[in-house]
């Protein structure tokens, strides 16, 4: 279970038992500082008035402030039980329950507006037309309500699931009631959901994204080509023609001229259009590979990161630990202290991806703190 696992039995007794801890008690809280550092710096450029003006930003922005709410309902969750042998889930029972709803409504609600925003740039490269229906800022504010409901709906079930039950003797633990669906249904459900759909839907979008901006600069090269070409055969002509002209009268040369005007234009473009529109599709096209860039960098951390906790949890199950050796204990909560630590790191290193593979951003960001020091010297 993503959101609600337990260190079993600990003993002190190997090495892997004191790497653990020390992930937990010291690795931990580094993970929080700077992911609510970085989630903070994401949202204040993001907020900016000329990126709100994109949709990709407006998820972007959500996502911030999802990635918040993962690292302090669930990571601080554990720094607290290990640090301090607290579990504030055992508060009360209403407590359990609402705690593991919002923990595993956050992980959700993070991988699902990561679906969004890819879908968003997928309409608008694939379908320009479309996207200036489709990909608005209504559309965004709906999309992202369906996706809090359905989130919602997915996860209810846990305040009616989830308890507070006694385990090995008088202690007390949160968890489900049912062994088996946590066991051996849910596992399955959560990793559907939390995982392996929301990546799929990215790796085909991304690889339409792909495939339509390698199509779009493949174009653009030829257009480039197609007309400096044009540019040197109309030098070539207008050297000739010029030549000519100097030894025929007014008349015929002012037809001259015209023809060469003629000679300029092909198509209906002038050699100065086609370079303004050439310099204009070079410039989106740069910003759209940019911000695609920076949606495939956010894509593959995402994997990276939470499909190993994924995969720990649907064969936890078949890695039984009673009646075992301790150290093997010891090893599979090690094992889950750095699949758990690397869940939580895809919360926290967005704003690095974003400013590290984003020029738009990474522009934003030094401006918001170059004002401010302009701001402090006139005050």
């Amino acid at each position: 279970m993503i959101a609600n696992g337990s260190i079993s039995n600990q003993t002190d007794e190997f090495i892997e038992d004191e790497i653990t801890r020390i992930i937990f008690v010291y690795v931990s809280p580094c993970v929080i500082f700077i992911g609510t550092v970085a989630n903070i710096l994401s949202i204040l450029v993001l907020s900016k008035k000329t990126m709100r003006r994109s949709t990709t930003m407006f998820y972007l922005l959500i996502l911030s402030s999802a990635d918040l709410l993962v690292l302090y309902t669930g990571l601080l969750r554990y720094w607290i039980i290990m640090a301090f042998d607290i579990d504030i889930r055992l508060h009360s029972d209403f407590i359990c329950k609402l705690h593991a709803f919002l923990v595993y409504f956050s992980l959700d609600f993070a991988s699902w507006i990561l679906v969004a925003v890819t879908m968003d740039r997928c309409i608008s490269v694939m379908r320009p037309l479309k996207a200036r229906l489709c990909c608005t800022h209504n559309v965004s504010k709906i999309i992202v309500v369906v996706l809090v409901v359905a989130m919602v709906f997915i996860n209810s079930h846990l305040f009616f699931t989830v308890e507070i039950i006694a385990r090995n003797g008088p202690k007390l633990i949160c968890q489900e009631a049912d062994a088996n669906f946590v066991s051996k249904i849910w596992p399955w459900i959560d990793f559907a959901v939390f995982c392996f759909v929301p990546f799929g839907i990215m790796i085909v979008a991304n690889s339409l994204i792909i495939q339509r901006v390698s199509a779009s600069v493949k174009t653009l090269k030829n257009m480039t080509v197609d007309n400096n070409l044009g540019r040197s055969f109309d030098s070539v002509y207008t050297r000739r023609t010029s030549f000519g002209s100097s030894h025929i009268s007014g008349e015929h040369s002012d037809e001259i001229s015209t023809i060469t005007e003629a000679c300029e234009t092909q198509n209906g473009f002038s050699n100065d259009t086609v370079n303004k529109t050439v310099n204009n599709n070079s410039s989106r096209l740069q910003t759209s590979t940019n911000v695609t860039v920076m949606l495939l960098s956010v894509n593959f951390v995402f994997f990276l990161c939470t499909t190993p906790i994924a995969i720990y949890f649907i064969g936890k199950h078949y890695w039984k630990t009673q009646d075992i050796h301790p150290h093997r204990i010891a090893v599979q909560n090690l094992a889950y202290g750095i699949v758990n630590i690397l869940q939580y790191l895809n919360n926290s290193v967005h704003f690095f991806l974003y400013c590290i593979t984003g020029k738009r951003f990474r522009n934003e960001f030094f401006k918001l703190f170059s004002r401010k020091r302009r701001s402090a010297v006139f005050q």
